[in-house]
């Protein structure tokens, strides 16, 4: 049988243009996730009730303060389980300036039952010069934590008024300015979950810590008297202490 050859020519440069088309692209695998993030909310409260920046309070010692400023550091955050740790964060600055103040760190999934933690800034980044700390970084100057006359940081700050009678209706005129820091207040401890908390891979767990900023005035053994202790500035070490120890005993898990 004759074909006419007119009619193979279009077969064939069909054939001729699919056999120049480019590879088709494949499209890559997705990345798994491997990693969870803990979302760490901290809340302040008084006597377990809510607590207002700047607000009116009685303290222990019964005397009228409201409070003005509070931030602090934690360093060397690990999760725990059992014997083992996780180091999740190597410092974090909280701000309770308008209230509640959070971080979200990254971290490998897993069942944690609580953290071992430091009050404060580690000493080798406390040391370091800070221009090393870029912006937005927890040590960058901008966050007004550095004390340059002893070229370190301040650990925690506590600023307020007060009046030691209790049953006032005065202004509030008497300040407290307590800052801690230097290496030899910084402090390790460990807050202890009550429970599991899971982060899983590709989703965020959120782990609500109060604390008590009624605390901040007393402990199980001692009460800090604004009346005799109420400036605190890298020199005055007892009260330094004093504060750093009632604010580890501040924190608790909702």
């Amino acid at each position: 049988m004759h074909i006419d050859p007119r009619l193979l020519l279009p077969v064939a440069l069909t054939l001729a243009l699919l056999g120049c088309r480019p590879d088709e692209e494949v499209e890559p695998e997705p990345t798994p996730v491997t990693t969870g993030t803990l979302r760490v909310v901290v809340v302040p409260k008084w006597e377990g009730g809510p607590f207002t920046m700047n607000a009116e309070y009685v303290n222990v010692s019964n005397y009228r303060i409201k409070v003005e400023a509070l931030k602090f550091y934690w360093g060397d955050v690990h999760l725990l389980n059992g014997t083992s740790s996780t180091l999740v964060k190597d410092v974090e600055l909280f701000n309770l300036q308008s209230g509640s103040a959070e971080a979200t760190w990254t971290v490998s999934p897993g069942t944690w039952s609580g953290m071992h933690l430091g009050l404060g800034v580690p000493q080798a980044m406390n040391d370091a010069d800070p221009i090393n700390y870029p912006p937005g970084h927890p040590l960058d100057l901008a966050n007004g934590t550095y004390w340059s006359w002893a070229t370190a940081y301040r650990f925690l700050l506590f600023d307020g008024r007060y009046d030691l009678d209790g049953s006032g209706t005065g202004a509030l005129l008497q300040p407290f300015s307590m800052h801690t820091g230097l290496n030899d207040v910084y402090r390790e401890f460990d807050l202890d979950f009550g429970g599991d908390v899971t982060v899983s891979a590709g989703n965020t767990t959120t782990l609500t810590i109060h604390m008590a900023v009624d605390k901040l005035f007393y402990s199980a053994t001692d009460t800090l008297d604004l009346a005799l202790e109420n400036q605190s500035h890298g020199t005055n070490m007892p009260l330094a202490l004093e504060l750093t120890d009632n604010a580890i005993h501040s924190f608790s898990l909702e």
